[in-house]
């Protein structure tokens, strides 16, 4: 009877190990895994490639894994996460929304551009028609053809990758902005602290972009934001108000406001519309002042553009 019994606990025990097993990974979105080839690698998260011709790889993965654990440290989980480079041909087979390359985040996956980015591409025409002295900053960064892919992988993947911190949680927020300050203060905390030779190839573009003025943005106030989310805005008008909310997150952020992103991703959780109402602004206002921080809640009440 002893033996039986201890037969049973151990089948009850191995039962218990799987199930938690499966409810960790049971978030990854695997739908659009099929059709890709998986790599082998020394890190936990899993990692799949649309083509077998594989191209520079190493050093991205290798910042989404310190960027893992470093986020792990902070928030104090073990997440589980796939990461996709596919290329532009097939993007929209294994992406969640186009542009071709544009680095994107959900339902436990992170999605990057195996070929360069069509974003990239097109700011890179641009940014060619400039006079040589605007563009001066740009190229002892990223070399003298500017290659923004420097920028818009190597650096935006551990944006993307950030997002899925509060995503594995909830993903409705109570405002679009603040689940790109939280991924944005995440990556810039992450850079400064562990990852200095990033810090130039994160912050220079986003202070060319500033020092460029609103030219390129259409719609500027946070409502535009909120109603034209992505899709509905142009890649310049979206890249716009994405530099915008970099500002706000490297200032918050060098002013060593140690436990703000913590307070900021519980905020996210807590506040998700799957389980609370819409915030008017002065309700959204008031709860960040006292859950999150004066730093945060500034942004809301003094956003230049009305």
């Amino acid at each position: 009877m002893g033996k039986l019994t201890l037969k049973n606990l151990i089948a009850f025990l191995i039962c218990c190990l799987i199930t938690q097993s499966e409810a960790q990974e049971s978030w990854i979105d695997k739908s659009i895994h099929k059709g890709l080839i998986e790599l082998n690698t020394d890190y936990a998260f899993k990692t799949l490639v649309s083509n077998d011709s594989i191209k520079t790889t190493k050093e991205t993965l290798k910042n989404l894994n310190n960027a893992r654990l470093y986020f792990n440290n902070i928030f104090e989980t073990q997440l589980d996460f796939a990461v996709l480079f596919i290329d532009n041909k097939a993007w929209n087979k294994h992406a969640y929304f186009p542009p071709p390359g544009l680095p994107q985040a959900g339902k436990g996956n992170v999605i990057l551009g195996l070929d360069k980015s069509v974003v990239s591409t097109e700011a890179e025409i641009i940014i060619s028609q400039l006079p040589e002295h605007y563009s001066a900053s740009l190229k002892p960064v990223y070399g003298e053809d500017v290659n923004l892919d420097l920028f818009y992988r190597e650096v935006l993947s551990i944006h993307e990758l950030a997002h899925l911190y509060h995503f594995k949680e909830g993903t409705k927020p109570q405002r679009n902005w603040l689940q790109e300050l939280f991924a944005t203060m995440s990556m810039y905390a992450f850079v400064k602290e562990k990852s200095k030779t990033l810090y130039q190839l994160m912050d220079t573009y986003p202070e060319f972009v500033i020092q460029s003025g609103d030219r390129m943005a259409e719609y500027r106030t946070l409502k535009d934001f909120e109603d034209k989310y992505v899709q509905q805005l142009t890649p310049q008008n979206y890249e716009w108000f994405q530099m915008k909310f970099y500002q706000n997150a490297k200032a918050i952020i060098d002013s060593d406001k140690s436990d703000v992103l913590i307070r900021l991703q519980k905020f996210l959780i807590n506040t998700d519309l799957s389980s609370t109402e819409p915030f008017s602004d002065q309700e959204l206002l008031i709860r960040l002042q006292k859950d999150v921080g004066k730093e945060v809640a500034d942004i809301l009440a003094t956003w230049k553009y009305k």
